[in-house]
């Protein structure tokens, strides 16, 4: 089975929060755990709060069509209940409470689900049942069984229905009729108390506690709410046999014979304990509630004191609880002692029983210039020397003795590095005056400044010495060689490049041939004739000069190296005939030229498309 949610109220008056029972001139305030209760007798208004419900009684005499919205209209015409704020009627006080909303940001809530249909049975019968027969007789059951019904048939909770029963039960017991209902729902309905509290059906309306004078404020007192402290209802309480310690804790106590201390909690009776100072002992009153009484603890008699030491003077100060005499040291009475150390001494005061006794102590250090060194140690003592702190001690057999040798200097320089003399100092500095190539992996040659050299057995690669400010730069130019193939030269061709690294010659190119008609002027040859062109393909290379310091360029282009004349019989339109010479290429071969940028090449191009 589902049980019931329920809320516990926090309850504030004047933004202060209360712990009911609580009451003053105007209203009362009670709490039983489940429902809370205002009582105003002024206007003989009940308000009933738990959770998410409450009820409103208002006295008829008073309130007499004064009432409108979820209250309805007082005029005991339950026709008119569901009035909107323009004056008409709706058919739905569910639909009729939306109109009366507070102006505040709380969202608006959603609107009621659609009915489904109802259980055969539901908690709601128990309101009409014999379990609540004793209150049919003072307030009528049927609005409430309505109620409980439309909740229960629109809200798929079987536990819904419990706030109609609650609310029946409410009113029960405001008119003097207290129902053990909750045990007639099969556990629906079942409410669980915070422990050690436990629940009953017909309680008091304000719980005793512990605190008398609380009990006959809110119990024994006649006040004007008096009316309603015999009423019963269901709530949470201490277990039988058991009191609650006060209407603020949820403590219960098997008796009451005890004492509240300070740090909330208690003594009992005839119990006595050390608070402080003070023995405090709990005991009881009559037709009062136990009283906590103490008695400062008494102190032991000290032997008196006597200060006759230098600088000594008697003190009195406190101990616990008690007061005693003792000798302490006033150093405002001690003789006055000027005392200073020299460098490399520590001063070492050994007290007396009040005044201090000054004396110099070495310190494990030496002494050079009024200034402390610890062994180890530079000290900057003599030039071209290095002098160190040393572990032993001097003659005297005080202060530590200074060592010295001469600097020992290293002359050793790295290659393209010379020792020079730096002035104010002992020793010199290598500084490089030249670059070093590295070749064949681990070989090196030095190079001067702006000197150039190319390492022997490798004319393709030459190295060269650059100063740019303080930084020495070795530049490595590297010649790359075009492919280069014997069998695609001419014949005694081959040559060796004047730098001594790449081979060059004449290359092969093909000669090829096409036979065809030639035209001249308008005239055609008699015959076709074999006409010869160059192609193929001729090396084209760019390299870095470490002489010139620029990109160069060698370029070769596939041309005519031996020609002859031929001769054909051209035919002009007329019928007229004569001899036409032309070129005939015999071989090819691949030739120096001129190298254009290709950047000038496309530009010439472009221009001879346009």
């Amino acid at each position: 089975m589902e049980t019931s949610v329920f809320f516990f109220s926090q309850i504030y008056v004047n933004h202060k929060r209360v712990y009911p029972a609580y009451s003053n001139n105007d209203f009362q305030i009670t709490d039983n755990g489940i429902e809370a209760l205002l009582v105003i007798p002024a206007i003989g208004a009940q308000i009933m709060f738990s959770g998410l419900q409450f009820s409103i009684e208002l006295p008829w005499s008073k309130f007499h069509g004064n009432t409108e919205g979820q209250c309805g209209t007082c005029d005991n015409n339950r026709k008119d209940d569901c009035r909107l704020p323009n004056g008409t009627i709706d058919s739905s006080c569910p639909d009729m409470a939306h109109h009366w909303r507070v102006n505040d940001s709380c969202p608006a809530p959603p609107p009621p689900p659609p009915p489904h249909t109802c259980p055969p049975e539901t908690i709601c019968k128990i309101i009409s049942s014999k379990v609540f027969e004793r209150c049919h007789e003072v307030l009528p059951y049927i609005p409430f069984v309505l109620g409980c019904e439309f909740d229960v048939c629109n809200i798929k909770n079987p536990s819904i229905g419990c706030a109609s029963l609650q609310s029946y039960a409410q009113q029960c017991a405001l008119n003097g009729v207290c129902i053990d209902w909750r045990s007639a729902t099969d556990g629906v309905c079942d409410f669980e108390c915070n422990a050690p509290l436990v629940y009953e059906a017909c309680g008091p309306q304000v719980e005793p506690t512990c605190d008398l004078r609380y009990n006959n404020r809110f119990i024994k007192d006649e006040t004007q709410f008096t009316a309603l402290s015999s009423m019963l209802w269901e709530g949470c309480y201490c277990p039988e046999g058991t009191t609650l310690l006060d209407h603020e804790s949820h403590t219960c106590l098997p008796s009451c014979d005890i004492c509240f201390i300070p740090n909330g909690k208690w003594k009992q009776v005839n119990e006595s304990w050390v608070s402080g100072c003070d023995l405090c002992t709990c005991q009881s009153e009559p037709n009062l509630s136990p009283t906590v009484i103490c008695k400062q603890l008494p102190c032991p008699i000290e032997p008196p004191v006597t200060c006759d030491q230098v600088g000594q003077v008697t003190v009195t100060e406190t101990v616990g609880c008690c007061t005693q005499d003792k000798c302490a040291c006033d150093v405002t009475s001690c003789p006055s002692q000027k005392h200073s150390c020299p460098v490399g001494y520590s001063q070492e005061t050994e007290m007396g029983v009040c005044c201090p006794k000054h004396t110099c102590v070495p310190n494990p250090v030496c002494v050079f210039n009024n200034t402390e060194y610890l062994p180890g140690n530079s000290v900057p003592m003599r030039y071209c020397e290095n002098c160190v702190c040393s572990d032993k001690l001097e003659n005297d057999g005080k202060l530590h003795a200074i060592g010295c040798e001469p600097i020992k200097c290293d002359t050793y320089c790295p290659q393209g590095f010379e020792l020079q003399e730096i002035p104010g100092q002992c020793c010199g500095k290598c500084v490089q005056t030249s670059c070093v190539g590295v070749y064949s992996g681990n070989l090196t040659h030095t190079i001067p400044v702006n000197g150039i050299w190319t390492p022997p057995g490798n004319k393709c690669v030459k190295f060269e010495c650059l100063k740019i400010g303080t930084q020495f730069i070795t530049i490595e130019a590297r010649t790359v060689c075009p492919l280069y193939n014997p069998q695609d030269c001419i014949p005694g061709t081959e040559v060796l490049a004047p730098d001594g690294c790449c081979y060059t010659c004449i290359r092969k190119c093909n000669v090829t041939k096409e036979s065809t008609y030639l035209q001249h002027n308008g005239c055609t040859s008699s015959k076709k004739v074999d006409m010869s062109t160059c192609q193929g393909l001729c090396q084209t290379s760019s390299w870095f000069s470490s002489k010139t310091r620029m990109i160069e360029r060698s370029c070769s282009c596939c041309q005519e190296i031996n020609s002859s004349k031929k001769e054909v019989e051209m035919v002009c339109p007329d019928g007229s005939k004569f001899n036409y010479s032309y070129d005939y290429i015999e071989l090819c071969g691949c030739l120096q030229s001129k190298c254009t940028t290709v950047e000038k090449a496309v530009i010439k191009k472009l221009r001879r498309r346009r």
